[in-house]
């Protein structure tokens, strides 16, 4: 009887961990590792405004695009670049405040988690070589028709 409920404990342990090993571990829409918190500008609320409207418009042909269109400012990238030694050219944004909380497994993300702020989950950056080898692997083109003048 031991032995069983050994073998059953092992096996959920399992299927936990591979549940949580398919996306990109959230808490309440916070990224469960290291993070660099950053504070949002209005113009970057308005291109992730703008990709949320223009994608929700035309879901049905927008998954062959590149989602990761934002960029991060100046003074952003510097503190990045202090954390990691490099800053990618551009992000994907995962709105998790409103509920967009199946995010991964990716790279290069940028988790909204309020109004004013996103945290980039730091062990997940990657550089923009090797985000071009994703990109490739996951088919995606090199640009989004929600922002036409947007090249990676």
């Amino acid at each position: 009887m031991i032995r069983i409920k050994a073998h059953w404990l092992v096996f959920a342990f399992a299927l936990t961990t591979a549940a949580h090993a398919d996306g990109l571990p959230l808490t309440d829409g916070r990224y469960d590792g290291p993070s660099l918190i950053l504070k949002l500008t209005q113009q970057q609320k308005r291109v992730i405004d703008h990709f949320r409207t223009c994608h929700l418009e035309n879901f049905k042909t927008m998954n062959q695009y590149t989602p990761y269109i934002f960029k991060l400012t100046p003074n952003q990238e510097m503190r990045l670049r202090a954390k990691v030694g490099f800053s990618p050219s551009s992000f994907a944004v995962y709105e998790t405040y409103r509920g967009d909380n199946d995010a991964g497994p990716h790279w290069n993300l940028a988790l909204r988690f309020s109004e004013d702020q996103i945290e980039i989950p730091l062990d997940i950056v990657v550089s923009n070589g090797k985000a071009n080898e994703e990109h490739a692997m996951q088919g995606w083109k090199n640009n989004n028709p929600c922002f036409p003048a947007f090249r990676r």
